[in-house]
């Protein structure tokens, strides 16, 4: 179930001409049973330096600081695969082939996404449901972001059901 994209990284000679810093094939990594994904970026400050003496290969910074690209496919019918969670950040998911649902945690069901769909998740408890015989592939921007307050509560990252079954996500270098 792995997949491949090329990711090609711009920047600037000396001169200040664009250039070409990489072009390379990235290959998915089962992250979950039934879930492949890849970070193709990280960024490790915010505003985002674009200095050629600034390049980091796309390494994250410390949390607050953090932008994050990632490309992430869901197998068939795999809706076990994908556990109820939420993060401490802006996410923009883009259903880029297949079709899902998604559902929160007070049991609603976001029915019907397909290509060309995005969801813009703001901390919020979610988790995704494949429909049909196809994967689900996925572009996430994931946007480091404080913790939601939700009347006199702080809801931080709620990763629980992911632990132990998550595999690390190496950085775009790695």
């Amino acid at each position: 179930m792995a997949f491949e994209i090329r990711r090609v990284v711009t920047g600037h000679d000396d001169e200040g001409n664009a250039i070409v810093r990489q072009d390379e094939v990235m290959r998915s990594q089962e992250r979950l049973p039934d879930y492949q994904a890849m970070t193709v970026w990280c960024t490790s400050e915010l505003p985002v330096n674009n200095d050629e003496s600034a390049f980091n290969n796309g390494e994250p910074g410390p949390k607050g600081q953090r932008v994050l690209l990632r490309i992430g496919e869901l197998g068939p019918d795999a809706h076990s695969a994908s556990v109820m969670h939420r993060t401490e950040t802006l996410d923009y998911a883009v259903v880029l082939a297949g079709a899902c649902d998604m559902e929160l945690d007070n049991g609603e069901m976001i029915r019907g996404l397909k290509a060309g769909d995005v969801v813009i998740q703001r901390g919020t408890n979610h988790k995704w449901i494949v429909r049909g015989s196809a994967p689900v592939r996925f572009l996430f921007v994931l946007i480091d972001a404080n913790p939601v307050r939700a009347g006199d509560r702080i809801l931080g990252d709620d990763l629980a059901n992911l632990h132990g079954k998550i595999s690390p996500m190496p950085t775009p270098a790695q």
